[in-house]
């Protein structure tokens, strides 16, 4: 399915209803405008029929990508029922043309339909603002005939009140036709000041023989942008109307590869405009808002850097500073203590790391965690929510407790480069203790304190910013924000510290063709989370914590002790029981998706240890079942298909083997699983030493090691890869003990009968 996301261009989200009769007979009368509009183009780009030689294997070819953008503005009185004010208009009209041969039924598959947004609206006290996207589609066969898909005839998939999500299927399509589409937004907003952030991706993964962008702004509009990784400067130029024109053109693009270890952001040619209503007014500096008609190509992260510490500084001023939201962050340190003499442990006496580690547990408990029967549902899949780190919130509970906190902006390892970032969302942040490099972060209820996200590992050049009270600022500080210099340097993890260790008992007999196993899953570093949010339950987070605190009440019995929990606890028990039934499942379905065989007869299934502590950080859980697909038989002997045990690795493929890029992985990591065979009896094990194997260099290692003492095997597999990046020249290295893993899922181990 092909679909064409206008909100990651410029994001659209409107709500109110749609009056199904009369907006329906408005957007068909609409939408054949605009297919008359669109198909009248004329443009010898999208009439090419003849394919360069070079590409003519490839699964499909954009002949012509082309994008048309618009943008008007201007002012008018309006009467808002309080008094006059002046309304600014803004009418968008966005229309994306592509052209495309499709050369196999890969391609065929995929354009078979196209997914759109049809219709979006919001109202407010002050303004209507209404979105509307048209498609229109044609088929040129082989023999140059043209057909016109109705391009009305929709299938919605999602029909609410405020978003109505549309899919139409494109019948008969072969390999050797070429698809014409389009789809086109019309937008019309008010009072509306807010950049919003174009990208034009000059990368494929096909081959694109033409690709062309124009946008006309009108006068009141600004611009920034930036180039990056090699694609072509903006042509900008003023009409005589004052408009802003704004062109690029890009032929002959070749495929790029960008499924295995790329990193877009910093790889792969793309172009960013900030796009807005330009203003000139009072405090228009310190917003940091370019001037109408301004047209700027940034040079460096000045802007985003002095909007990011912006940010933390009025947040800092108008919250923390006054006097409620002071109090919420002083109160926590309160909770923290008591909590401290709850566990009998002396608050004064703690380290600084100590100090702030229970302040973090507090606050994850007390924020997150806490039950509230006004939200149920929401509360028992709260370990599923993710959050943004909260590194003001972080830095504000640090600052309460008097731990001298900092704020460190950082660059993620795979997007922006510090020197690149135009906006302040471009780069990330982060709590820490300077002399420590203790760092806080919050982006679900599993995290820890001292651990960084992926994202932040091995970041050199930050910057890092602490606040004050103006008042003790001193004259000549601005926006009471001060840079700590210089930034730390966050270390990076090893494959070690991202770990998943499968340790499993594994026994069978003649009669069955299944393994019974018994498993102890070790999950570590940034290798949990993911695992965490499928098998821990609620009730169990909150009954671990409560133990940790030394609390005398569980949460149920909590629950049921209180004044206004009696009314309701039945509720919440029955809630809990189906949430506890639900957790069986949840344990079969990831032991199949890890082994990628049949699993049955789950049982004894438990976490063993919620991983939710920096001093118990490993995830860890058992279970018991019987696995399928490994045993064959073979006359009276037995057959262990033992390399699938692994389920199957990663294999590159041959198109992914043309690589032309360094390597960015998520994170340096391991994956080791430690079998103890039980051997039958009557039966003696053969083949044990061909398990072994042994591939390693600088960038990993996949070792087997094999041992068996007559009744039992042992097999250890160990599959590491070392570090999250690697030079091209390493990639062959790293093929190297990829492949063997793969070549490993034929391994087997023979059980012969006596």
């Amino acid at each position: 399915m092909k679909q064409l996301s206008f909100a990651a261009v410029l994001c659209f989200a409107f709500f109110t209803s749609f009056a199904q009769s009369k907006e329906t007979i408005a957007y068909r009368k609409e939408s054949e405008e605009m297919r008359k509009s669109v198909w009248a183009w004329e443009d010898p780009k999208f009439k090419v029929k003849d394919i360069p030689q070079k590409y003519a294997n490839a699964s499909k070819i954009i002949i012509a990508h082309h994008t048309e953008l618009t943008a008007d503005s201007k002012s008018s009185i309006a009467f808002y029922g309080l008094g006059f004010g002046t309304k600014h208009k803004q009418n968008l009209t966005e229309i994306v043309r592509e052209v495309v041969k499709l050369n196999d039924k890969n391609a065929v598959t995929e354009y078979s339909e196209l997914s759109f947004t049809q219709f979006e609206k919001r109202s407010g006290f002050y303004t209507s603002d209404k979105s509307s996207t048209y498609v229109g589609v044609r088929v040129i066969k082989g023999d140059g005939t043209v057909k016109e898909i109705n391009a009305d005839e929709i299938v919605l998939t999602k029909d609410a009140a405020n978003e109505k999500q549309a899919k139409l299927a494109i019948p008969d399509l072969q390999p050797g036709d070429i698809l014409d589409y389009f789809f086109a937004t019309a937008q019309n907003t008010t009072n509306d000041f807010a950049t919003k952030v174009y990208t034009l991706l000059l990368f494929d993964n096909a081959p694109v023989l033409s690709y062309s962008f124009h946008s006309q702004l009108g006068k009141k509009f600004a611009v920034e942008y930036r180039s990056y990784n090699g694609a072509p400067e903006l042509a900008v130029k003023k009409s005589a109307e004052s408009d802003i024109e704004i062109s690029v053109q890009k032929n002959d693009m070749p495929p790029f590869e960008t499924s295995l270890w790329v990193s877009a952001t910093r790889q792969l040619p793309f172009i960013r405009m900030n796009i807005g209503q330009g203003y000139k007014g009072i405090g228009s500096a310190a917003m940091g808002m370019s001037r109408p008609g301004e047209i700027k190509k940034i040079a460096n992260s000045q802007n985003a850097l002095e909007e990011k510490s912006r940010e933390f500084s009025l947040r800092y001023y108008n919250g923390y500073w006054m006097r409620n939201g002071r109090e919420e962050y002083i109160s926590m340190e309160k909770l923290a203590k008591s909590k401290a003499k709850q566990m009998g442990i002396e608050y004064k006496s703690m380290s600084r790391e100590e100090r702030a580690a229970l302040i973090y547990y507090t606050a994850r408990f007390d924020w997150l965690l806490r039950f509230s029967i006004d939200n149920l549902e929401g509360k028992i899949n709260l370990p599923s929510r993710r959050f943004d780190g909260f590194p003001f919130s972080m830095f504000a509970l640090l600052k309460a407790a008097d731990l001298d906190p900092a704020i460190m902006v950082y660059e993620d390892r795979t997007g922006f480069r510090m020197n690149e970032a135009m906006n302040g969302s471009d780069l990330g942040a982060i709590a820490y203790l300077p002399g420590t490099n203790k760092f806080f972060s919050l982006t679900s209820v599993f995290d820890i304190p001292f651990v960084v996200p992926g994202s932040a590992e091995g970041a050199k050049n930050t910057k890092s910013f602490t606040f004050e009270h103006p008042a003790m600022a001193g004259p000549g500080k601005v926006a009471n924000l001060t840079e700590v210099a210089p930034g730390p340097n966050v270390a990076t993890s090893k494959s070690t510290d991202n770990a998943r260790i499968e340790k499993l008992q594994i026994s069978l007999t003649a009669e069955k063709t299944s393994l019974n196993v018994k498993r102890n899953t070790i999950l570590k570093g940034h290798y949990k989370l993911d695992e965490q949010t499928k098998l821990v339950v609620y009730e169990d987070i909150m009954d671990y914590e409560c133990k940790v605190f030394k609390q005398e009440e569980l949460l149920l019995d909590e629950i049921a002790n209180s004044k206004s929990g009696k009314k309701y606890i039945n509720e919440v028990r029955n809630a809990f029981a189906e949430e506890r039934k639900k957790q069986k499942d949840a344990f079969s379905k990831e032991a199949k998706d890890w082994f990628e065989q049949e699993v049955t007869e789950m049982k004894d299934y438990k976490i063993e240890n919620p991983g939710i502590r920096h001093n118990a950080p490993d995830f860890v859980y058992s279970s018991n079942f019987q696995l399928g697909g490994l045993v064959k038989k073979a006359g009276n002997n037995i057959i262990v298909e033992i390399g699938k045990i692994q389920g199957t690795p990663l294999v590159i493929k041959e198109e992914q083997k043309k690589r032309a890029l360094d390597i960015y992985m998520p994170f340096a990591r391991s994956i080791e699983y430690h079998l103890e065979i039980a051997i039958p009896e009557g039966y003696t094990a053969e083949g044990v030493a061909a398990l072994n194997s042994k591939v390693q260099n600088e960038t990993g290692y996949f070792i087997t090691e094999a041992t068996s003492n007559g009744q039992t095997v042992s097999v250890k597999i160990m599959k590491h890869y070392l570090n999250s990046y690697e030079p091209l020249q390493n990639f062959e290295k790293i093929l190297a003990f990829v492949n063997a893993s793969s070549e490993w899922t034929n391994a087997k181990l023979l059980l012969k009968k006596k």
